[in-house]
């Protein structure tokens, strides 16, 4: 583990660890509630009430409560006795998902088995297990001790039984995506540079032999096993013991100073540059080593946050630091660091970079994404795809102004706020030193009346199987003109409120509270619902526990908060699976099929499946990821429920706005969008589905007055139906062929292309791509569905390289038919693909 390198004195101080600092307060150790609650800062925050909260002056941290339904998340359940919080107090700062006493093996599920004390300056919090997954007759007891002064939590794990001297020592860990694992010099860590914590796992001497030990080891798993040698552990007959300090720190420099003692400092970048109203950041790397050692060739490196400030604990003494960020020049300096040094600044010079204001064609700033490209060589990466703001080469601008400091190089920019505004992009070079200031104008193009653009189902850290910023999630959906969009975390009720607030922009995008309940068998017992009433800080944020039958399952969702109003949503589904293949074998049973009555809409993405050939080329059974095919076939079978398209977007790298719903609004101002009206158009499947393409159909007959759209039923007594079809694109997207699918089958004689027709189509500057009129004519009842897409062409540059590459399209939720007056009868038609039934 060269990158810590503590000096190898510190090893012998570490016996002296449990008093080496004057106590400012008591260690604390109360039951979490509404007038006792952490203050804990970190995207990956889990506490609940009922949960116990460790504090001493440095540390703070949160034991779940040994309850059998205590989940932290989609992915660590069954957390009881589990360390769910854990940061210093200063900064504070919770990267860290879960240390697991036992790694899952014991389960902490009786709250009667806790047992908390005060010895002298210690508080200790204890629990015994009340299952085993061996089923081998042993018990496991958990022992949290927190001192006064004290950096570290000891934890302490003793296994009793006639077979405990057979249980292999080792607990888990949880430290996901940015977090890398270590070992060396006594101890084991796992560390996150970008985000600015590192744990470390210290084994004690309460059972082996403490610092004289080999480092534990890691062993790859979920979680990450944290094995501890013999040196590590006491074993008998009947028992097994052993016992860890975990540290939270800041940096691997960070937890060496912590083991000398050393004072917390707090270095400030300062960039030199004005005061800027908008979204700027001053991330930067510290290299810093002793001056008396001289020059290394790597020193160590620690990370500050997006205002400029790194947290290290140093000795005194004389220290060369050397400062670099993205859009400057190399700092250093050499500082003196002695008792009373606790903050330095650290200069920054040769600002180069952009500086940005967005506006619509109104003069009004509005919210906008900066991608950046670098001509040549690497594009700029400002950050992980998990953080906030400036996310590998994007800037997100809530405000529309930001300022982005960039190396001298030559680049392309794009400036783009979703399809509804055209895009605009320049190149330029900049030179060491240029500050550029790019005004831009993006003007809204396409024209939705009666339409907003919503998304219904993305996630954040909050989920579990991710870690992204929740925040940042909030701010792509924003960049990305969304306007609408609920908060549908996996097993846990959410809300963007907060954020919105904070951000000052609650009133540029409508919301409500709901949940994606993600339970198995994959992929059918997905289901997202909103609106949910948010019970903060309780289990799932009062949201309901899955079931392993989805039938079950999608019911109680539907019946949550005493059958409500909401919308239920059956995500990614493989439909035949729900239709008559539970197990997948391809021998058809009865399937979920009772799920069908609950679902108020369902995913039907990928969109552009549509337009292959799927039943010449059918899927394997087991991966039928088909259903938009699946859905027409459903349709023609009289089960009318309405399709819809998101992202299922999980980090925050272009993961929202590429794909979205326009749903009928009778107000295009997302401060008036009610949410109750948004519940009613979902279901009533007044919907279109698009990549980016605004479509409209209405369809019209001589037996009514009414134009139908989307979702609507329309009475045609001579059978003669009339669609009126218009696709427009802002500048970044094109369309070149319109078709309608007439009972789920595309009808040749109904095609518009613009090799074909070219007439139809509009150039590649004009916002209206199509606008005519299709004359359909039919024998008996159908659901007509119109689709649009830019064969051959792609939304690259403005959606990144990865969903860029998608074709712009977009499909109509269906216009029932009536022929004979008797209401719309299906046809069964299945599509030259059998749907299993018995």
């Amino acid at each position: 583990m060269e990158s810590l390198r503590p000096p190898s004195r510190i090893l012998c101080l570490l016996l002296l660890l449990s008093a080496f600092v004057t106590p400012i307060r008591a260690a604390e150790l109360t039951v979490i509630d509404e007038q006792h609650s952490p203050s804990i800062d970190g995207k990956e925050v889990d506490w609940i009430y009922g949960d116990y909260m460790m504090k001493n002056d440095q540390i703070t941290l949160v034991i779940a409560a040994p309850t059998e339904t205590r989940d932290a998340n989609l992915t660590i359940r069954d957390i009881g006795a589990s360390l769910l919080d854990l940061t210093l107090n200063k900064p504070s700062n919770d990267q860290f998902s879960a240390y697991t006493p036992t790694a899952g093996r014991y389960l902490f599920q009786d709250p009667s088995k806790v047992e908390t004390e005060t010895d002298g300056s210690t508080v200790v919090w204890r629990c015994q297990s009340s299952k085993t997954l061996a089923g081998d007759g042993t018990t496991a007891t958990v022992t949290y001790q927190l001192s006064d002064g004290s950096p570290f939590v000891h934890v302490s794990v003793v296994i009793r039984g006639d077979q405990a001297g057979d249980v292999r020592a080792y607990d888990g860990v949880r430290a996901d995506r940015t977090f890398s694992f270590d070992q060396g010099n006594g101890l084991a860590m796992c560390s996150d540079p970008f985000f600015r914590q590192t744990i470390a796992f210290l084994p004690g001497d309460e059972f082996g032999s403490g610092r004289g030990a080999p480092a534990p080891k890691w062993q790859r798993d979920r979680p990450m096993q944290l094995r501890y040698s013999a040196a590590h552990v006491e074993r008998t007959s009947n028992q097994t013991g052993w016992d860890i300090q975990i540290y939270p720190t800041t940096s691997p420099l960070d937890l060496s100073g912590a083991l000398d003692g050393a004072t917390m400092r707090s270095f400030h970048v300062k960039s030199g540059l004005p005061t800027f109203d908008g979204q700027a950041v001053t991330r930067a790397k510290l290299a810093i080593e002793p001056v008396a050692g001289g020059a290394s060739e790597e020193p160590p490196i620690v990370h500050s946050d997006d205002l400029g400030v790194a947290h290290v604990r140093l000795p005194n003494g004389r220290y060369r630091i050397t400062a670099s960020a993205i859009g400057f020049e190399d700092s250093t300096r050499e500082i003196a660091l002695d008792d009373q040094t606790t903050a330095v600044e650290i200069p920054l010079s040769g600002y180069t970079g952009v500086t940005a204001t967005v506006t619509d064609q109104s003069g009004h700033r509005i919210p906008a994404k900066m991608t950046v490209y670098a001509v040549e060589g690497e594009h700029p990466d400002f950050g992980p795809d998990s953080t906030r703001t400036f996310i590998k080469n994007c800037v997100y601008s809530v405000h529309g102004s930001l300022r982005c400091p960039l190396d001298p190089g030559r680049y392309e920019i794009y400036f783009s706020h979703g399809p509804e505004y055209d895009s605009a992009h320049q190149t330029l070079e900049l030179a060491a030193g240029d500050s550029r200031e790019i005004a831009v104008q993006l003007d809204r193009v396409v024209d939705t009346p009666g339409w907003i653009s919503a998304e219904f189902h993305s996630h954040s850290s909050p989920s579990g199987d991710n870690v992204s910023d929740q925040y940042g999630r909030v701010e792509n959906l924003l960049c990305e003109h969304l306007e609408f969009a609920p908060c549908t975390e996996h097993n846990r009720i959410s809300s963007y409120v907060p954020h919105l607030e904070q951000m000052g922009v609650a009133d540029q995008m409508a919301t409500c509270s709901g949940i994606e309940l993600t339970g198995r068998p994959l992929p059918v017992n997905h289901q997202n619902a909103f609106p949910l009433h948010h019970h903060p800080h309780t289990q799932n944020g009062g949201g309901p526990r899955t079931d392993p039958n989805p039938v079950v399952q999608i019911e109680r969702i539907a019946m949550w908060d005493d059958g409500s109003a909401k919308v239920v949503q059956e995500n990614h589904p493989n439909l035949h699976q729900i239709y008559g293949d539970l197990d997948v074998d391809g021998r058809p049973d009865d399937g979920f099929r009772g799920m069908l009555q609950w679902m108020d809409v369902v995913e039907v993405d990928p969109l552009q499946v549509i337009f292959e050939d799927v039943a010449g080329n059918p899927p394997n059974v087991r991966e039928m990821k088909i259903p938009i095919f699946q859905w027409m076939q459903l349709l023609n079978q009289g089960y009318r429920i309405p399709g819809v398209a998101n992202t299922d977007a999980h980090y925050n790298h272009h993961g929202s706005g590429w794909l979205r719903n326009w749903i009928a609004s009778a107000t295009d101002d997302p401060d008036k969008i009610s949410i109750e009206e948004m519940v009613k158009q979902a279901e009533a499947g007044h919907i279109v589905m698009s990549t980016g393409p605004f479509l409209t159909v209405r369809g019209t007959s001589a037996a009514v007055d009414r134009a139908a759209i989307p979702g609507d039923d329309l009475a045609a007594a001579d059978g003669k139906v009339t669609l009126a079809v218009r696709v427009q694109c802002p500048n970044w997207l094109d369309v070149n062929r319109v078709q309608v699918f007439v009972n789920g089958r595309p009808v040749q004689e109904l095609n518009r292309t613009r090799k074909s027709h070219s007439d139809l189509f509009g150039a590649s500057r004009d916002v209206t791509k199509f606008d005519s009129t299709f004359d359909v004519t039919l024998d008996r009842d159908a659901h007509l569905i119109v689709a649009t897409i830019g064969e051959g062409m792609t939304m690259q540059k403005e959606m990144g390289p990865v969903m860029g590459d998608l074709p712009p399209i977009a499909v109509s939720n269906p216009i029932f038919v009536d022929v004979d007056g008797d209401g719309f009868k299906p046809n069964g038609d299945e599509l030259g693909l059998a749907l299993p039934k018995l």
